[in-house]
């Protein structure tokens, strides 16, 4: 399989729907993170797409409540790249017809964070 080019910087993962623990696609992710914190996503609302699927999209003022995933640097790219699978994103690609991962800050008890986000393909990119 191939793995992810090297500029791409290796974030933590936000996860505010089936990838977050106890959920449906989690076991993209189990055992593959050595940390997990509740995160929030400012400037973000949840919503169902016309698509069907949960998305988060651009909404001044709002947050979304989440996950922050610390995946493990052996897992990583591996990791990432299921989850781009699961999303409908191509190798080598960060947008899909459902979502665009794109590099955002979000806000844990630890302090601000930057971190990949899968979120509407209109959004705009980092």
């Amino acid at each position: 399989m191939p793995s992810l080019p090297t500029t791409e910087p290796r974030l933590p993962l936000f996860a505010f729907g089936t990838l977050r623990r106890g959920e449906a696609n989690h076991r993209l992710l189990e055992n593959r993170f050595d940390r997990c914190l509740p995160a929030t996503l400012p400037g973000f609302c949840r919503t169902i797409a016309s698509h069907g699927f949960l998305v988060v999209i651009v909404a001044a003022g709002e947050t979304v409540e989440g996950e922050l995933f610390f995946l493990r640097d052996e897992t990583y790219d591996e990791s990432l790249r299921r989850c781009d699978e699961l999303e409908d994103i191509s190798p080598g690609e960060t947008s899909g017809p459902y979502y665009r991962r794109v590099r955002r800050i979000v806000t844990t008890s630890e302090g601000p964070h930057a971190a990949w986000v899968y979120a509407d393909p209109l959004t705009p990119a980092d």
